[in-house]
């Protein structure tokens, strides 16, 4: 819970703001209260939306849908303005975590509570159900646990029992972790599809990870459909209950009333009591409480101070402890550069989809605790920390290198607050920081004609691509650490600052002294590196994909705006040197990296059309090998398991190193068709970001694997004590990773895996990438708004902390570095240059 911001309404209608609840991608939301003392959640659409005629017809439609659910165990509808011109809705505000934060927070709940939580969920089902409803997007995250008892919200993308689509048509709906085989097959999901995925979630509750969490993408599909709910660690009566909701024929499945009766025989009334949380978790409810109460005070006094002749409209007349509102440790979800290195990472942008979860839309870590036997301390998928759920949701020798790629307490003096607007360049405080003047003209790709999208398995894959002359970044995920830890100074001032449109969600490419950027709406943008307030040329007509360009073949490679086009741009001036069209039956989607100095990997389909049709593409996803010399693309094949997966490869001149579906670290051949060359079994908690340095793999999850690159036998591997290895990088003869509990940065020898340093930080973002330069490693912070960290590499240090003090919801901070000095930090619309050496 955060305070207002100047920015924030402070009316809508009758309900007067007092606080930030949270974001997504449909709107924010917020703390409120009516002039009759009622707290509710308030729900406000984001502007480019609501100046949709569809969007606002089928908004219209779903606040009527809500509007119509009531029950015990559902946060009701209290008023809406569909028409109004800042769209909004009003829910019962909840105090209380989400079930995923509560997990995240302290592990799997009782067998009692979750019980409990069956009988409360499957009461919602039946008031969902009883107005012709159907919930679809049943998850963790869309669980409150008050006080007395569950509540099930967000329903942003219900469907009526007679097929009517509220949220539109042609699209697969809901969180793939928590889905119904009906669900995944596209086929027609009814209220047992509900009663399926109420299954997956009580199976979360009493194992701390989703039943169907070994693979990602298409291959976690088709675990739905056709494997089997992994319930090993749920115990007794709950793995019978969770079976008889898990029938793949959904005539077989129990329905919500019986199932209200299996988990509590006396009626859900009898065991939803005060009482019904564990300790811990119920504190989370009373640490809800009192933020909520405490946003009221302070608007009382706000108003009070104006009343009495304070400032009209500064929303800081309030208590003088203010800060922001002390908050509940939200659910922390668990996901280099020198110039040998190369970096990939997934990608998650929720401003559209609504959910963090890339393609995988999993809802959190799993369990939590200190990592005593294998598989323990485990962490898991992305979540949905920024939505408000409380109502309408929306010593090696040094080789050559390849790597793939918290929020902090608060802590008075810890960081360096930058202001771009007023702080001036490196050099004098008196002189203004450099405006960035109109940009170049652009040089533009020609037009073409634009191919049909495909499936959203397919476009959900995300994909890593690496440091091309330069930078090193990595990827991972988040869980929570112990607050105070204070860097050792303060950080540098930017030399330089560039500002324009927003940035897209990948790091900067060096060239010869000079940085190359991807902006909206799909422009490609020149930095000087020791000057680059303005771009020295722009070229405008490639993609919004959000990997990096590559430089090879002597261009820097982007994919074109539509279709199956590679575009490569003279990195020196921008003007265009090549562009390669394969065609209407092709759809490249991401670059996967390249090698040789003429080969690319990409990530993309073969689409099958019908004669004289645009027709629909396959729901598969393909691996293109392209020749820019011969100018060919060759189709390379890859398993069931691999389709749909997220791919974050490393690739070099003769390995394609990959984590699969089905959680194995993988290595195929690169120069015959894509031959297997052998898989090693890591499980679940196998983290997508892989490193390849000489003849060693490096993989990383609840331990730090090291495996020869030839044939996968196992060289060193090192347990985490606790939690788990987040994410991955490298540099020289050094290999860092990540820790969870507590956070930090570890750093081993690449050769035996003896441990060097581990250096203890605030609270981390590990969704984001990770920068290693020559002599610090640079860590985001979980909160955007706090910047990122800087860690010696000699010493493990903790040397500073920057910030520009912006909090930008999903636009999280992308870090790259050049090896020779050079730092450049992007941050949603402006990319800061550092001096590091």
């Amino acid at each position: 819970m955060k305070t207002l911001r100047p920015e924030d309404p402070e009316q809508l209608g009758p309900y007067r703001l007092l606080a930030r609840l949270g974001a997504g991608g449909m709107g924010r939301v917020y703390l409120a209260r009516s002039s009759d003392g009622r707290t509710v959640a308030v729900k406000v659409i984001r502007p480019e939306m609501a100046e949709d005629r569809k969007f606002r017809i089928r908004f219209r439609r779903e606040v009527a849908a809500a509007a119509a659910v009531g029950g015990v165990y559902t946060a009701p509808v209290v008023d809406a303005a569909p028409d109004a011109e800042t769209p909004w809705l009003a829910t019962d505000y909840v105090a209380g975590p989400t079930l995923a934060e509560a997990v995240a927070e302290h592990g799997p709940l009782p067998v009692e509570t979750v019980l409990a939580l069956g009988a409360g969920i499957a009461e919602a089902l039946m008031a969902v159900h009883a107005e012709g409803l159907v919930h679809r997007d049943l998850k963790p995250s869309n669980v409150l646990l008050a006080a007395d008892g569950p509540r099930v919200i967000d329903f942003g993308i219900v469907r009526a029992r007679d097929g009517y689509e509220l949220t539109g048509d042609g699209s697969l709906f809901g969180s793939l972790d928590y889905m119904c085989p009906e669900q995944a097959t596209g086929g027609q999901m009814g209220p047992e599809g509900d009663v399926f995925c109420l299954g997956s979630v009580l199976a979360f509750a009493a194992s701390g990870h989703a039943p169907f969490g070994g693979a990602a993408g298409a291959a976690l599909l088709y675990q739905v459909v056709h494997g089997s709910a992994d319930l090993t660690q749920v115990p007794e009566p709950l793995d019978k209950i969770i079976s008889l909701c898990h029938a793949k024929d959904p005539a077989l499945r129990i329905d919500p009333d019986r199932l209200s009766a299996a988990c509590a025989p006396g009626g859900a009334e009898q065991v939803l009591t005060e009482g019904w949380l564990p300790g811990p978790v119920a504190d989370m409810v009373t640490a809800h409480r009192a933020a909520a109460a405490l946003a009221e005070r302070r608007a009382i006094a706000t108003d009070l101070a104006r009343a009495t002749g304070g400032p009209d409209g500064v929303r800081s007349a309030e208590p003088a402890a203010s800060a922001d509102v002390p908050e509940p440790r939200p659910y922390a979800s668990g996901r280099g550069g020198a110039a040998y290195a190369t970096v990939g990472w997934s990608s998650y942008d929720t401003a559209a989809a609504g959910d963090q979860g890339g393609a995988g839309g999993g809802d959190c870590p799993r369990g939590g605790g200190p990592a005593g036997a294998r598989g323990a301390g485990r962490t898991g998928e992305p979540g949905d920390r920024d939505d408000y759920a409380g109502g309408l949701a929306t010593d090696a020798p040094e080789a050559e290198l390849h790597v793939l790629g918290q929020r902090p307490e608060a802590a008075p003096g810890r960081a360096t607050a930058f202001d771009p607007v007023q702080a001036g360049p490196r050099g004098g405080a008196d002189t203004p920081a450099p405006e960035r003047s109109a940009t170049p003209t652009p040089h533009r790709a020609r037009t073409r004609s634009r191919v049909s999208r495909r499936t959203l398995l397919t476009a959900a894959a995300t994909a890593g691509t690496g440091l091309i002359g330069g930078a090193a970044v990595v990827a991972a995920r988040r869980r929570p650490s112990r607050p105070g830890v204070r860097p050792a100074g303060p950080a540098p001032e930017p030399a330089w600052v560039f500002r324009g449109g927003p940035l897209l969600q990948a790091p900067a490419v060096f060239q010869n002294g000079t940085a190359l950027l991807k902006t909206r709406p799909g422009t490609m943008i020149c930095l000087d590196v020791t000057n680059g307030a303005q771009p020295k040329w722009a070229y405008q007509g490639i993609s919004l994909s959000p990997t990096p360009v590559l430089l090879t073949y002597g261009a820097a490679v982007a994919l074109g705006g539509t279709g199956a086009t590679l575009i490569g741009v003279d990195p020196a001036d921008g003007t265009e040197r090549f562009t390669l069209d394969f065609g209407e039956d092709y759809q490249f989607d991401q670059l996967l990296g390249s090698y040789d100095g003429y080969a690319i990997s990409v990530l993309g389909a073969s689409l099958e059309r019908r004669s004289g049709e645009q027709g629909v593409a396959t729901s598969t996803s393909t691996v293109f090998g392209v020749d820019l010399r011969t100018r060919q693309a060759l189709v390379i094949p890859i398993d069931p398991e691999d389709v749909g997966v997220p791919l974050q490869p490393v690739i070099t001149s003769s390995y394609f190193v990959y984590a699969d579906g089905l959680r194995n670290v993988a290595v195929r051949d690169t120069r015959d068709g894509g031959s297997l060359r052998w898989r090693h079994q890591v499980g679940y908690d196998l983290r997508p970001g892989l490193a390849v340095l000489g003849r060693t793999v490096f993989a990383i999850g609840s331990e730090f694997i090291a495996l020869d690159l030839p044939t996968g036998k196992i060289r060193w591997q090192v347990k985490a004590e606790r939690g788990m290895f987040a994410s991955l990088g490298a540099a020289g003869n050094t290999v860092y990773a990540i820790g969870t509990e507590p956070y930090g940065v570890h750093a081993f020898n690449a050769a035996n895996g003896t441990r060097r340093w581990f250096c203890e930080t605030p609270r981390l973002n590990v969704d984001n990438p990770i920068a290693v330069g020559a002599h610090a490693v640079y860590v985001p912070a979980y909160e955007n708004k706090d910047g990122f960290y800087a860690i010696d590499t000699a010493s493990g240090r903790l040397l500073w902390n920057f910030t520009d003090g912006r909090e930008t919801g999903v636009n999280d901070w992308q870090l790259s570095c050049d090896g020779a000095g050079h730092l450049v930090a992007q941050h949603f619309d402006r990319a800061y240059g550092l001096p590091v050496t």
